[in-house]
Formats: C-alpha cells, sequence, structure tokens
C-alpha cells in the first residue's frame, strides 16, 4: 500500500513539471534573441529573431529588449508590402538615408527616427509606416540595450516591424 501511494505521489509530481508553468509573453514587451554560430569550414548560422507578434494598447510604452550581446539592430516600421523578402529590399535607402548610416563600419549618427525624420527627444512614437521614399518610424538598439516608445497609432492598427541590420527578423505589433 505504502508502495503505491509513493509510486502514485512520484507519478503525479512528475506530470507537473513536466506540464510546468503556463509562460506568458511579457506585456508591452518585444525581445529581441538567438545568434550566431560559426564552425570553420563548415557552417555559419543567424538565429537572431525578434518576438513575432506583440500587443499594445493606443497610448502604451513599449519596450524592446536586445538581448543579444554582441549584434546592434533597428526596430524599423514599414508598411507590410516593404517587409523585406531578401536581403535587398525597397525600403532600405529611405531608412539607412534617415539614419544617417556611414559607409562601412560604425553605428548610425542618428538613433532615433520619427514620422522619417531625425528625431533628437529620444521617445519614438509609432504611428508612421515607412514605404521606398519615406522611413517611417524606427529606432536604433545597441548591442544588449533596450529601448522604449510610445505607441500613437490607434487602435486595431497592424504595426510591421523588421531590423533593418538583419532583414530577416519581422514581426507585428497589434495596437488594442
Amino acid at each position: 500500500m505504502t508502495r503505491r501511494i509513493t509510486v502514485a505521489a512520484l507519478a503525479t509530481a512528475a506530470l507537473g513539471l513536466a506540464a510546468g508553468p503556463a509562460v506568458a509573453a511579457t506585456p508591452n514587451q518585444i525581445t529581441i534573441k538567438g545568434g550566431l554560430q560559426f564552425k570553420a569550414g563548415s557552417y555559419i548560422k543567424d538565429n537572431q529573431r525578434y518576438t513575432r507578434n506583440a500587443e499594445a494598447k493606443s497610448g502604451a510604452t513599449v519596450k524592446v529588449v536586445n538581448k543579444t550581446k554582441q549584434e546592434p539592430h533597428t526596430i524599423s516600421f514599414v508598411e507590410k508590402k516593404f517587409l523585406p523578402k531578401s536581403f535587398e529590399w525597397a525600403a532600405a535607402p529611405a531608412l539607412l538615408a534617415a539614419h544617417e548610416v556611414p559607409e562601412g563600419d560604425g553605428p548610425p549618427a542618428v538613433m532615433v527616427v520619427d514620422d522619417g525624420v531625425a528625431d533628437t527627444n529620444g521617445l519614438l512614437e509609432v504611428d508612421t509606416l515607412g514605404n521606398d521614399t519615406n522611413a517611417g518610424d524606427s529606432a536604433f538598439i545597441a548591442p544588449g540595450a533596450s529601448i522604449s516608445f510610445k505607441v500613437t497609432a490607434p487602435k486595431g492598427a497592424k504595426l510591421p516591424f523588421y531590423c533593418g541590420i538583419h532583414p530577416w527578423m519581422q514581426g507585428t505589433l497589434t495596437v488594442k
């Protein structure tokens, strides 16, 4: 009898551990994670990515956390049809020009682009999507750093975003 109770208790505990607690997404936060893997003579793999989809209320502040310690990123909001489909994409020239990205290596001169224009007040207000002629809203995020922006788009808006440095990193912010 004692053995059955012990086995039942262990089985119940194992089921509890296997199920584990549900992990919910952090509200009003977009996380950048992943990294580079390199094996000489074999491969390089880059699995850096955003939390694919996020939600926030209009007027809320959203935090973007760059958990990658070696790579800078941008969060750049564009019309869906201008999301990159390869390493060459139509919105790149407007975005790079607005951030005043230098030729070669180095960080951009402008960290925040609000409504397609360089902004020095530091708080990005997201409501403008970029295209092939307008940079839209965008912010540079240093390695291991975080930035915040205010969502000023109306309720119901869907705001596609991507990284101007790593174009495969894409997601959508839905305004609730």
